[in-house]
């Protein structure tokens, strides 16, 4: 029988052929955060639902800084079995930085990337998956 493939973690991101992460977006600020919040994150803003919106942000970022991460992350994420691997700080055209996974360590700073997803383990019934950054049109 074939397994169910899910995210590791629900609403994060779109599982999808073209998957793209979460974000919370404020109509009346223009902030985004993520992960997505009820509440705009920025200190000087309302905290009102109805300025709140859920987005898609970009499939594309540009590489700010990276490392190897050496030792396994807590839970919920799960590697099995864990071996490091190269991480990234992202510059999104949004205008917000977010740490991912990144396949490759032969990137420089402000290579573009695009978000994919990878299999991190499995179980049973299911395949988890993350996402991903690969060098864009690769």
């Amino acid at each position: 029988m074939a397994k169910n493939k899910v995210p590791l973690v629900p609403n994060l991101f779109t599982f999808t052929d073209t998957p793209h992460l979460l974000a919370s977006h404020c109509k009346k600020c223009g902030s985004y955060s993520f992960p997505k919040s009820a509440y705009c994150t920025n200190p000087d803003c309302p905290k009102d639902l109805a300025n709140v919106e859920i987005v898609e942000l970009s499939n594309k970022a540009k590489i700010y800084t990276w490392t190897v991460q050496v030792y396994p992350p807590s839970l919920p994420f799960k590697m099995d079995p864990f071996t490091p691997f190269p991480i990234g700080m992202l510059d999104f055209p949004e205008g917000i930085r977010i740490l991912g996974m990144l396949t490759t360590e032969k990137v420089d700073f402000g290579t573009e990337m695009e978000m994919t997803t990878k299999k991190l383990y499995e179980d049973g019934n299911n395949e988890y998956y993350t996402w991903v950054w690969k060098p864009a049109g690769k």
